[in-house]
C-alpha cells in the first residue's frame, strides 16, 4: 500500500455520499484505504485567517497595537490610520505518522487579502479568507481477489477544493470605543474523482477495465460578525467579536442529487495587547465556536465523522528595537494551541505550536514584509493511532499610503 501527498491539503468529505467511490470498494471488500491525515474529515482543515503578524504572535489577530489585516475583529480597522493593502500566503508541511509508517504531504494557501480605508472616525475594508481546505488525494496498491485468480490494481481518489471568505466590513470610532460590523459571504466548490486502474490478471481472473468517477458540488452561505474595542491611549487596546451562525449549503451539480445543508456555529473571540514599552508588546487572545452544530455523520468508506465544540489560545511578544539596511525590524514569538472541529471518534483534536517570526518595515511602516514560522503537532499515536507534526510559514506583504 502506498499514499502519496496532496496539492495543497487533506479532507474526507465525510457529509456526502459518493456513489461510485462505494460501489467501487463494494466490489473488492479486501481492499484497504491508505492512510489519510486527521484534518481530511468533515467540512475540512479550518484555516485562520490571519496575516503574518497575528500568526508569528501565536495567532492572536484581535486587539493588536500597530494594526492587523487578519479578519477577526471588525472593530480593529480603526487600529489603521492610512489606507493600505495586504496579501498574506501560508506554506504548510506536514508529516502523517500512523502505526508502523509515515507520510510526507504539504499544502499551500491565500489566508488573507485585504484593502482597508480609513476616513475620519469611519473605516471601511473589503477582503478575502481562508475558511476550509478540503485538497487532498491519495493513491493505494491492493489485489482483487477472486475465485479463479487474482487481479491487481492501483486505485487514486482526489478532492479538490476548498471554503472562502468573501468580508465586507464597516467600522466607527466612538470616543476611545470602537464599533463594527462584518457581511461574510462563504463560497467554494469541492470536486470528487475516483480512478481504478486494472493490472494484467494472474491466474484464470479475466482481464478487467478501469473504473472511472467524479462529482462536483459548491458552497454557499451568509454570516455576520459584530465586534467592539476600547483603546486607552498608545498604550493598551482590548477588543471582542461576536460571530453569528447561518446555514452552509452543499449544492451537487447533478440535479437529481440533493442539496445538503449543515448549521454553521455562532463564535466568541477576545483579543488585547498592551504596549511595556516602546519597544516591546505583549498580545494575547482566545475565543470559542460551536461546530457541535454541525452534528454527527455516518457514512460508509471511512466517511463518518463527529463534530465538536471548540477553544483556543493564544498569545505572544514583539521586540521592536532591531533594525536592518535602513528598515524596522520587529521579532516576534508566540505559542497557541487550538481544538479541530472534526474528528473520526468521540474524541476531539488538539493542534498545537510555537510560533515566531520577524517584520520589516521601510518608510516608517509605509511598505511591510511580516515573515511568520510554526511548528506544531496534533493528535497522539499512542491515543488515536495517529499524529500529524506540522510545520507552517505565512508571509505578508502590506502596502499604506499617507
Amino acid at each position: 500500500m502506498r499514499a502519496v501527498r496532496g496539492s495543497r491539503g487533506w479532507v474526507r468529505a465525510g457529509f456526502v455520499r459518493a456513489a461510485f467511490v462505494v460501489a467501487a470498494l463494494a466490489a473488492s471488500p479486501a481492499a484497504i484505504l491508505a492512510q489519510t491525515p486527521m484534518t481530511a474529515v468533515g467540512l475540512g482543515y479550518p484555516v485562520a485567517p490571519v496575516d503574518g503578524r497575528s500568526a508569528a504572535l501565536g495567532g492572536s489577530g484581535s486587539g493588536l497595537l500597530g494594526g492587523s489585516y487578519s479578519l477577526s475583529n471588525p472593530a480593529d480597522l480603526l487600529l489603521h490610520t492610512e489606507p493600505g493593502f495586504s496579501v498574506s500566503l501560508a506554506s504548510e508541511g506536514v508529516t502523517l505518522e500512523g502505526e508502523g509508517h509515515s507520510l510526507n504531504t504539504g499544502r499551500g494557501r491565500f489566508t488573507t487579502i485585504r484593502a482597508l480605508v480609513p476616513s475620519n472616525d469611519w473605516a471601511f475594508s473589503l477582503a478575502f479568507g481562508g475558511e476550509f481546505d478540503q485538497d487532498w488525494s491519495n493513491i493505494l496498491q491492493d489485489t482483487l481477489r477472486l475465485n479463479d485468480g487474482m487481479v491487481p490494481y492501483e486505485e487514486t481518489r482526489e478532492h479538490n477544493g476548498g471554503i472562502s471568505t468573501i468580508d465586507a466590513s464597516l467600522a466607527r470610532r466612538i470616543g476611545p470605543l470602537g464599533i463594527g460590523v462584518s457581511a461574510q459571504r462563504l463560497t467554494g466548490s469541492l470536486r470528487q474523482s475516483f480512478f481504478r486502474q486494472f493490472d494484467d490478471p494472474i491466474g484464470g481472473a479475466p482481464v478487467l477495465g478501469g473504473i472511472v468517477g467524479a462529482r462536483e458540488l459548491s458552497w454557499r452561505a451568509w454570516r455576520f460578525k459584530t465586534g467592539g474595542s476600547i483603546r486607552l491611549g498608545d498604550r493598551v487596546v482590548a477588543g471582542v467579536s461576536l460571530g453569528t451562525g447561518g446555514t452552509l449549503y452543499a449544492t451537487p451539480e447533478a440535479a437529481e442529487e440533493p442539496e445538503a445543508e449543515f448549521d454553521l456555529p455562532t463564535s466568541i473571540e477576545i483579543g488585547g495587547s498592551v504596549r511595556l514599552t516602546d519597544q516591546i508588546l505583549l498580545t494575547a487572545g482566545g475565543g470559542r465556536a460551536g461546530w457541535s452544530a454541525v452534528g454527527s455523520r455516518d457514512g460508509e468508506a471511512g466517511s463518518a465523522f463527529q463534530s465538536h465544540d471548540i477553544a483556543w489560545l493564544g498569545g505572544g511578544i514583539e521586540y521592536g528595537a532591531l533594525s536592518l539596511l535602513g528598515g524596522r525590524l520587529p521579532v516576534r514569538f508566540g505559542w497557541r494551541r487550538t481544538g479541530l472541529p472534526f474528528s473520526r471518534g468521540p474524541e476531539a483534536l488538539e493542534e498545537s505550536a510555537f510560533t515566531g517570526g520577524f517584520g520589516w518595515e521601510f518608510q516608517q511602516g509605509l511598505a511591510v514584509f511580516d515573515l511568520a514560522f510554526e511548528s506544531g503537532s496534533r493528535g497522539d499515536v499512542a491515543t488515536a493511532g495517529f499524529a500529524e507534526s506540522f510545520r507552517r510559514v505565512t508571509l505578508s506583504f502590506s502596502l499604506r499610503q499617507r
